[in-house]
């Protein structure tokens, strides 16, 4: 019978990769909650526990020898495709600064000397009667 793979940190419930001082930190966390010597008066919830600690101890020894992989990464995701930045969209046009607001109507980067008012629209639509 094939058995599924085992996934070390996901036994101790910490991320992948993670510090050896975190790792260690959990893995004496769980011991304390799980220790089946706290359950000497009921043998089922011994047993129980017991085998806890088993899967606990295995997946502290695979963390701290090395034998645990760290899955890899998931690829990041992208909702548009990548282009590179263009500092151009981010200056005024009229002005070369720095954009502190866009139009609302366009989108155009507006400079505070374009929009004094900071009201949101740009010279061509606040004549327009936008705002």
């Amino acid at each position: 019978m094939n058995r599924p793979a085992r996934d070390a940190w996901g036994i101790l419930g910490i991320p992948a990769g993670s510090p050896v001082e975190m790792v260690r930190a959990q893995y004496l966390r769980l011991v304390r909650l799980n220790h089946p010597d706290q359950f000497a008066s009921n043998p089922a919830e011994q047993a129980r526990h017991e085998e806890i600690m088993k899967e606990v101890t295995w997946a502290y020894q695979e963390i701290v020898q090395g034998r645990a992989k760290a899955p890899p990464p998931p690829p990041p995701r992208y909702d548009r495709p990548f282009r590179p930045v263009d500092y151009r969209e981010l200056q005024c046009r009229a002005h070369q600064r720095w954009a502190v607001i866009y139009c609302t109507v366009c989108g155009a980067p507006l400079c505070s000397r374009c929009d004094e008012s900071l009201s949101g629209y740009c010279p061509v639509h606040r004549r327009r009667g936008w705002g």
